[in-house]
């Protein structure tokens, strides 16, 4: 496997079923028996189309992939960026899961979220009934927002999830904000799939998952990875440090000058194989 494969496009396109709309998939199959199957969650208002080089990456190492667009985000039903209750993330995570142990049937499977698709990953191995998998890698958790949000915003949408659950503000995510690769920037500005709103509801709904993670990580048993950007100014890299020490066994790497989309730094190479590492991991346990 060379550091940076760059994307392959998926073995398959598929779908998801639940029962609010099928969301959209993309499946990736190595040409050999998969040692298992990694389920990837994306981030909030991107999709799972911007996974493509990572998951070539395991598919290199020898497992099977499953990538989703989150409802409400790509191509999959809802209004971008909105969303009921936080349960019902984790509900299609559980659907997604699913489908995903479907490509490796019997074969380990591991989660693998990023930012957003962290928390809802978090939010589900905090539940009552988590998913089942061998491991879990969190890249650049959402657990805490690392710039100040104003007073007035919280207040606004507080009230607007009340009243108006589907109102949008901008959500201040700039590509330059997400990695020091000039190309990955441009290519994430261009994207026309990802969106520049955060709504009411799904603010005061991932707040709330937030206090519930730090409040229950000791609830999760699995092995856990955490591949955070220390220089990411997004997410706060102590609040996610603090839920860490939280859980049992976790594996936390400092990732020193990374920004937050550690799969698409510019020595990302490094990061990928600190990836295949705790894959590898997985199934020697």
């Amino acid at each position: 496997m060379t550091d940076l494969p760059g994307p392959m496009d998926p073995t398959s396109v598929t779908t998801i079923p639940t029962d609010r709309g099928a969301l959209y998939a993309e499946s990736f199959t190595p040409k050999s028996d998969a040692k298992g199957v990694v389920l990837i969650t994306h981030g909030y208002a991107e999709h799972c189309g911007r996974y493509r080089e990572v998951a070539h990456v395991l598919v290199n190492a020898g497992w099977a992939v499953l990538t989703y667009d989150v409802r409400g985000h790509g191509q999959s039903p809802g209004a971008r960026g909105a969303i009921d209750r936080f349960d019902t993330y984790v509900a299609d995570l559980r659907a997604a899961r699913t489908r995903a142990q479907e490509l490796a049937p019997g074969k380990p499977l591991v989660l693998l979220g990023h930012s957003h698709g962290s928390l809802i990953t978090l939010r589900a191995l905090t539940s009552d009934q988590p998913p089942s998998a061998v491991a879990a890698i969190l890249s650049s958790p959402y657990l805490a927002i690392k710039k100040p949000v104003p007073a007035y915003k919280k207040l606004l949408a507080r009230i607007g999830s009340r009243l108006a659950p589907d109102l949008g503000q901008p959500n201040q995510i700039r590509s330059e904000d997400l990695t020091s690769d000039k190309a990955k920037q441009a290519e994430h500005a261009a994207d026309k799939l990802n969106f520049g709103i955060a709504t009411a509801r799904w603010f005061t709904e991932s707040t709330a998952a937030q206090a519930y993670v730090l409040a229950n990580a000791d609830r999760i048993k699995l092995p856990t990875t955490w591949l955070v950007g220390a220089a990411d100014p997004l997410c706060d890299p102590v609040a996610t440090r603090r839920v860490a020490d939280r859980v049992k066994g976790a594996v936390y790497h400092d990732l020193k000058g990374l920004k937050h989309e550690v799969f698409n730094e510019v020595d990302r190479g490094k990061v990928f194989t600190q990836l295949t590492q705790a894959l590898d991991a997985a199934v020697a346990r």
